[in-house]
C-alpha cells in the first residue's frame, strides 16, 4: 500500500514512458504529412475522433471500477479475518486459557499462536505469483518486498517453526494449501476441548462458527488470487485506448494549425498530455485488478498481520511484543 500523499517520479514513469514513446510515432507522421509535405488529405474530422475517446474513457472506467471491486474486497476480507482473529483469540482465553488444567492453558496459548500462524500462512500463499503476473509489478519495489516463489519455501518454514512447532510444520507443508490444514488443526483441538469437557455444545458450535469464518475469508482472498481480471476487458482497454491516441494527432492538428498557424509544433505537447492522461487511467486499473500480488498498490498484509499478531500477544499478555510495521519509501508491505 502506497502511503505518501503523492507519487514519486520512479514509480510513475516506468509504467508510462513506454507507451508515450511508442505513441510519439503517429504525431511526427501526422506533424509531417500536414505541415512538412502539405498533405492535407491526411487528416481524420475531430467530431469521430472525440466520439471514439468519450467511448474510451467510458470503457476505461468501467475497467477501473471493476478492479477497485476486486481491491477493496481484498481489503474488506483482510479486515475480516482480523476481527475474526481477535474473536478467535478472545474466546479462545477465556473458555480455556484459564482453566486450572496446565495443559489446557498450553493447549489454548498454542491455539492462538496458531492463529497467528495462520494469517502469515495465507499472506505467504496469497503472494505466490501467478502465470499472468505481470513483471511491471516487481519493478517498482523489488529492493524491498517478498519475492514471491523464490523465498516462499523457506519463509513458509519459518512462519510455522515461529507459531505452530516442528511436528505441525512438517503437517502442513506436506499439503497444497498448508493454511487450510492449520484451520482443520484448530478444529481438532476444540474437539478435543469438548470431549475433556472443557467447553460445552454451545462453546464449542461458536468456536466453529469462527473457524468457517475463517475459511470462508481465506476463500474470498483465493478467490480473488486465482481468477484474474477477465482478459477481455482488460486487453480491449488497452486496444482501444492505443486506437484513440493513434488517431488523435490526425484530427488534432489540422485545429491547432488553424487556431495558431506559426505555432503547429504544439501538436506534440497536446498529445503527449492527452497520451499520458489516458495511459495513466489504464495503469492505474492494472494495478488495482491484482491485489496480492507484491505491488507498490496491493493489500498491506505483511502490516495486518503483524498488527494481529500484536492484539492477541497482548490478549495472552506476552511481554515481548514486536513493533508494527512502518512503511519503507512510502510502501506498507
Amino acid at each position: 500500500m502506497y502511503t505518501n500523499r503523492t507519487l514519486k517520479l520512479q514509480y510513475v514513469l516506468p509504467r508510462s514512458y513506454i507507451q508515450l514513446l511508442i505513441h510519439v510515432t503517429p504525431m511526427v507522421i501526422a506533424y509531417v504529412l500536414y505541415v512538412v509535405c502539405g498533405f492535407k488529405e491526411a487528416i481524420i474530422p475531430l467530431l469521430p475522433i472525440g466520439v471514439i475517446g468519450t467511448a474510451v474513457a467510458f470503457y476505461v472506467g468501467f475497467k477501473n471500477n471493476s478492479s477497485y471491486d476486486r481491491m477493496w474486497e481484498g481489503r474488506r476480507l483482510w479486515g475480516s479475518i482480523t476481527n475474526a482473529s481477535r474473536v478467535w483469540a478472545a474466546m479462545v482465553l477465556d473458555l480455556a486459557g484459564n482453566n486450572s488444567n496446565e495443559e489446557v492453558r498450553a493447549m489454548a496459548r498454542h491455539m492462538v499462536l496458531r492463529q497467528i500462524g495462520w494469517c502469515n500462512a495465507l499472506r505467504l500463499q496469497l503472494r505466490r505469483n501467478k502465470v499472468w503476473t505481470q513483471k511491471y509489478y516487481q519493478s517498482y519495489i523489488s529492493s524491498i518486498q517478498y519475492k514471491g516463489d523464490q523465498d516462499y519455501p523457506a519463509l513458509m518454514q519459518e512462519t510455522l517453526d515461529k507459531f505452530c512447532g516442528a511436528a505441525e510444520r512438517e503437517y502442513a507443508l506436506s499439503k497444497v494449501n498448508p493454511a487450510t490444514h492449520l484451520l482443520h488443526l484448530q478444529s481438532r483441538d476444540i474437539k478435543s476441548l469438548k470431549e475433556q469437557g472443557v467447553i460445552d455444545n454451545i462453546e464449542h458450535a461458536n468456536l466453529t462458527n469462527v473457524i468457517t469464518d475463517l475459511y470462508n475469508q481465506q476463500g474470498g482472498c483465493e478467490r480473488i488470487k486465482n481468477y484474474p481480471f477477465p482478459r477481455q476487458y482488460a486487453v480491449f482497454s488497452r486496444l482501444f485506448v492505443d486506437i484513440f491516441i493513434m488517431l488523435l494527432p490526425f484530427g488534432l492538428i489540422a485545429e491547432i494549425a488553424r487556431h495558431t498557424p506559426h505555432a503547429q509544433w504544439l501538436l506534440f505537447p497536446v498529445c503527449i498530455i492527452v497520451n499520458w492522461v489516458f495511459n495513466a487511467m489504464e495503469a492505474v486499473g492494472d494495478l488495482s485488478e491484482n491485489p496480492f500480488e507484491n505491488a507498490l498498490t496491493d493489500i498491506p498484509m505483511s502490516s495486518i498481520c503483524r498488527n494481529i499478531e500484536i492484539d492477541l500477544r497482548e490478549m495472552m499478555d506476552d511481554k515481548d511484543i514486536p513493533e508494527r510495521l512502518t512503511p519503507v519509501n512510502g510502501v506498507l508491505m
